[in-house]
């Protein structure tokens, strides 16, 4: 998932889960590629119970507890945002901190119970069971509980489901999201052009009564499971979608919801209000339990003044990303600041995606490999507390994870290696460097000096790099996820980051690894990698096939390829107003950050 780092990206801007740290619970289904999905048998919910204790405040308290246990209701949560979602249309967001903000008001067939410390559960949602599967894992069906509804009224149905994701096959007007998993593994007709041309795809989706869907599939996909709790499977009125004017590519400007929020309001760029859904119904919903009357998300571009306000308590917290530096200089040395904190380990890896397109040789890339300071990069971010530096894509709580592996190794502590990177650039005759684009995206209060420090590291053996910049709503879906696009602006280096879409090999590195993931606007494969050895993990994993050590040749040929130069494993830095109730870490991995649809206020 993108971080929207300033961001996801990944976004956050990293689409980075808040507490899932490593290898316990985070990781159940990664250990042998695409199994059954497994759940943990910890059962206990945002609600409170004997899986999760409820703890007062204390830093890092909300990582592995709920802080503050309370079941009142009422009130209004107040979020506000460096930037806007990519969108807000289910099919077409791609940002960790926007899935998280989708659970407000959208519902899936399959969602994740909201857990506490390194542990997740999928369970039913929208369904009444887990999908049933036949022998081979190619064939799903699920059934929707009764009496659900639409925030129109409407009732939601299992054609409404096939309409949402038939939208996914409409490129030419929902683009972006984790589209490639549905397109390329989910049965559609010959040339099928999505709903608004050719209606609703019914080879790969096939309905029976209001109630009963089965996805047929182009092969085997033991984590199908996990497709169907993203947002991207979430049900949209058939037909009439948002209403006139906001279909299609405007239906962002106004979904329907199906959870226990609706958009009250949006001001694109500058707020969104939610309230409750009066057709949502607890009764139906065993996975969210709002308290909050309503959620407030104002976007305000300025760092300072979310520290500001959020030491003020004004703000409950930020929805997007990390405080600023600023302000978390005054968090970690004030006891009474810091125990409103958390510090959550992640498992999403920061890098820099270097572009065959535009610096086809090897070793050129590889130059910038060794020439890359990442300690700056480290300390620009804010220290360790907001990443460990990484020496391969492959993040903790994924399989083929090697904490020793480093095919590029730095200098002292993390700095350039120098003598390594003028003799790459020998071996690709640049012995002088050359001269490329950095592109990062805006506003960010870390990129700009990160650039800077970058700027200068790389020109000690005479690359030379200028800033491309974008603003994040354009930036990983037009400007670094267009192919073309990066060739025109030639742009040789992007930042960004990932985390896993879902917890396994294939929830991590499908989307930007594997060659037939590469689409023309909002791709995510933003080098464009399309190399065999790891094509054929990817395509074999879903069957079950792939092993720890599958994973493992699949790292290391990616090291090898030099497109992905991994900066740093994730750690993020959040804080929580002292007045919140009912507050944990969001540990699904896919979402990231603090649980908002189910904490309270307590004033």
């Amino acid at each position: 998932m993108a971080l929207a780092v300033g961001a996801l990206a990944v976004a956050a801007t990293v689409l980075s889960a808040c507490g899932s740290s490593g290898g316990n619970g985070t990781t159940n289904n990664s250990n042998t590629g695409a199994n059954t999905p497994a759940t943990t048998s910890n059962t206990g919910s945002s609600t409170g119970s004997s899986a999760a204790q409820g703890v007062p405040s204390a830093y890092n308290a909300a990582v592995n507890n709920i802080v503050n246990p309370s079941t009142k209701t009422g009130g209004t949560l107040k979020l506000l945002t460096s930037s806007d979602c990519d969108s807000w249309d289910p099919a077409r967001t791609y940002y960790g901190w926007c899935w998280n903000m989708q659970r407000l008001f959208t519902r899936s067939l399959i969602g994740y119970k909201v857990l506490n410390g390194t542990k997740f559960e999928l369970a039913p949602d929208l369904a009444t069971d887990m999908g049933t599967h036949n022998a081979d894992f190619s064939q799903w069906t699920y059934t929707l509980k009764p009496g659900l509804k639409f925030s129109n009224g409407q009732p939601i149905t299992a054609a409404d489901v096939q309409w949402g994701v038939s939208r996914l096959w409409a490129t030419d007007q929902i683009n972006g999201g984790p589209a490639s998993y549905f397109l390329t593994g989910i049965k559609a007709p010959k040339n099928y052009k999505g709903v608004y041309k050719d209606g609703p795809n019914t080879v790969g989706m096939t309905v029976t009564g209001s109630d009963k869907i089965t996805f047929n599939l182009t092969g085997p996909n033991a984590d199908f499971d996990y497709l169907m709790a993203m947002a991207a499977s979430a049900p949209v009125p058939a037909r009439t979608e948002g209403g006139a004017g906001f279909t299609g590519a405007n239906y962002g400007k106004h979904p329907v919801a199906s959870g226990p929020f609706m958009i009250k309001s949006y001001s694109p760029s500058k707020s969104v209000v939610f309230v409750r859904n009066p057709d949502w119904s607890q009764s139906t919903d065993t996975i969210h339990h709002p308290l909050v009357d309503e959620v407030d998300l104002t976007v305000d571009t300025n760092p300072s003044d979310i520290g500001q306000q959020l030491k003020a308590g004004t703000a409950d917290g930020i929805a997007n990303t990390d405080i600023d530096s600023a302000f978390r200089s005054q968090v970690l040395t004030n006891p009474e600041l810091k125990k409103y904190a958390d510090n959550p380990l992640t498992a999403l890896t920061r890098y820099i995606s270097v572009m065959p397109s535009v610096i086809p040789n090897v070793h050129c890339r590889r130059a910038i490999f060794y020439a890359f300071d990442k300690k700056a990069y480290q300390d620009g971010l804010g220290g360790p507390t907001l990443g460990a530096i990484a020496g391969s894509m492959t993040p903790a709580g994924i399989s083929g994870y090697d904490a020793n592996y480093n095919p590029y190794p730095s200098g002292p502590g993390g700095t350039p290696n120098v003598a390594k990177a003028k003799a790459e650039l020998k071996l690709c005759g640049k012995p002088g460097g050359f001269s490329t684009k950095f592109a990062y995206a805006t506003p960010s209060s870390t990129m700009p000096n990160i650039f800077k420090a970058e700027q200068s590291a790389l020109a000690k053996v005479g690359i030379k790099v200028t800033a491309a910049t974008q603003d994040a709503s354009h930036y990983y879906s037009t400007f670094i996820g267009s192919p073309r696009n990066i060739v025109n602006q030639g742009l040789g280096m992007a930042n960004a980051g990932w985390g896993a879409d879902f917890p396994t090999g294939v929830g991590f590195y499908q989307s930007i690894a594997n060659g037939n993931s590469i689409v023309q606007t909002g791709n995510t494969n933003y080098p464009s990698l399309n190399d065999p050895v790891v094509n054929k993990v990817l395509n074999e994993a879903p069957a079950g096939k792939a092993t720890d050590a599958d994973w493992e040749t699949l790292n290391h040929q990616i090291m090898q390829d030099a497109v992905y130069l991994p900066t740093v494993w994730g750690r993020d830095f959040y804080y929580r107003n002292p007045r919140l109730t009912n507050i944990t870490c969001d540990n699904a991995l896919a979402f990231g950050i603090y649980d908002w649809v189910n904490v309270g206020v307590s004033s």
